[in-house]
């Protein structure tokens, strides 16, 4: 059995280690859950980007004033807090992907941004191509309308035919329309608002080019000079209008493929942020396991403490109980108790020690003689059972003898023991006399 001492440093041992540990499991769950959340945030995070990426760009699609700073800053940050998931930041608190699975559903999130990112790109370069297209068609058309009718009133003052005034007036109002289906296939890219826009372009561009070629209104020269003017301005008016409308076409096709992609990249993203929220959940489900099974440990270990003390608590008044009865003072001298000093009572109780020593050895003596007396019978009862041979029956005779022999033994070892006894209690005797002695 081990001592108390060496079970009290055990327990004492093994309860401060479950408790350190316990201490460190609470400390690192709650730095875990620190750094969780720092990553889940800014996983999260790219997800309202992918959102706001998109807003911007519709924002700016049918915006007045074009600011691209907004649709710029996300763009850059979803693509920095993306490199920092795939290869972690210490500065930030953003640890590498901490399984191969989530590495490699952002590394497929990588993959969609870059084309999506291609295509932001784009849009920024052809809005702000279709901006300064649109300021030259709109603030220009109506100096377009103006050249326009100066032809025709040219037309008038020079008494050119009517039907070369018909289509002279005709110009104006195509000049017109010709803006109208532009905003709207601006505003709403229709395939029909694209198609008319172009066969009014078509129309007048036609005319203009009758005018130009047409040797009866050339023979004019102040009809002449003006419609020079009307054929280079509209050179240079529909090479714009025509720009502007390719470049507002490749901007729909982005903006849409914006519209379409960006709900691929979204659900992407979303895939890892739960990713990271579940293999946070596990981690901390594990960690308070392992807290829980520390805790039923110290639990186990406290009841075992408890048991224990209880134990020596149990010995201990054994022990006093013991002391008492050992050591008690002879009830027929009261007296001696009340008046002696200490050592007079030490006396007192070693004397009645003493007393109760002799008796034990007076005792010893009887029970050698007992002893002695025993082995000289069996000795007799052997001679007997020899003299008696053709009486008993040999079988039970060495039965007899094999009884007879093993008690000789036992009585010869006890007679021993009794003399070993014996001499000790003498000697115990002499010293608690030598004891007394001095103690008088």
């Amino acid at each position: 059995m081990k001592k108390i001492t060496s079970q009290i440093k055990f327990i004492g041992g093994a309860l401060s280690l479950v408790i350190i540990a316990i201490v460190a499991s609470v400390i690192y769950i709650n730095q875990k859950s620190k750094h969780d959340s720092v990553v889940i945030n800014v996983a999260g995070k790219e997800r309202m980007l992918t959102q706001k990426i998109s807003k911007e760009v519709f924002r700016l699609k049918t915006a007045t004033k074009i600011d691209l700073n907004e649709l710029k800053e996300a763009t850059e940050l979803f693509e920095r807090n993306l490199e920092a998931l795939i290869s972690g930041d210490e500065s930030r608190g953003i640890y590498p992907p901490p399984t191969a699975e989530i590495k490699e559903q952002l590394i497929r999130v990588k993959r969609l941004w870059t084309p999506f990112k291609n295509r932001v790109e784009r849009f920024q370069q052809y809005l702000l191509q279709t901006e300064q297209e649109k300021s030259f068609v709109f603030e220009n058309n109506d100096f377009l309308l103006e050249i326009s009718d100066r032809v025709v009133k040219e037309m008038v003052k020079a008494q050119i035919e009517p039907g070369y005034v018909d289509l002279a007036g005709r110009q104006r109002m195509l000049s017109q329309r010709m803006m109208y289906f532009l905003l709207l296939y601006l505003n709403e890219p229709q395939p029909s608002f694209y198609r008319i826009f172009y066969e009014t372009l078509h129309l007048y561009e036609q005319t203009i080019k009758r005018f130009h070629e047409d040797p009866y209104l050339l023979g004019n020269e102040e009809l002449k000079k003006v419609l020079e003017n009307n054929f280079a301005f509209w050179k240079v008016y529909s090479s714009h209008a025509k720009r502007l409308i390719e470049l507002q076409a490749k901007l729909n096709d982005t903006v849409g493929y914006i519209a379409q992609f960006n709900n691929v990249l979204l659900n992407g993203m979303d895939q890892a942020v739960t990713m990271y929220t579940i293999y946070s959940e596990k981690q901390r489900t594990l960690l308070q396991d392992i807290e829980n099974i520390l805790g039923m440990i110290a639990i186990v270990i406290m009841f075992y403490s408890f048991f224990l003390i209880r134990n020596i608590q149990k010995h201990f008044e054994e022990f006093l109980e013991k002391s008492k009865t050992f050591a008690s003072i002879d009830k027929e001298d009261p007296k001696i108790c009340e008046h002696a000093d200490e050592l007079t009572i030490a006396s007192k109780r070693l004397e009645n020690f003493i007393k109760k020593v002799d008796k034990m050895i007076i005792d010893a003596r009887e029970a050698i003689k007992t002893s002695e007396t025993l082995a000289k019978e069996l000795g007799d009862v052997g001679e007997i059972i020899e003299k008696n041979t053709g009486v008993i029956d040999r079988k039970q005779k060495n039965e007899l003898e094999k009884y007879l022999d093993t008690s000789e033994d036992l009585a010869i070892q006890s007679l021993e023991d009794l003399e070993k006894s014996a001499k000790l209690l003498q000697k115990l005797h002499e010293n608690l006399s030598n004891i007394l002695d001095k103690t008088k």
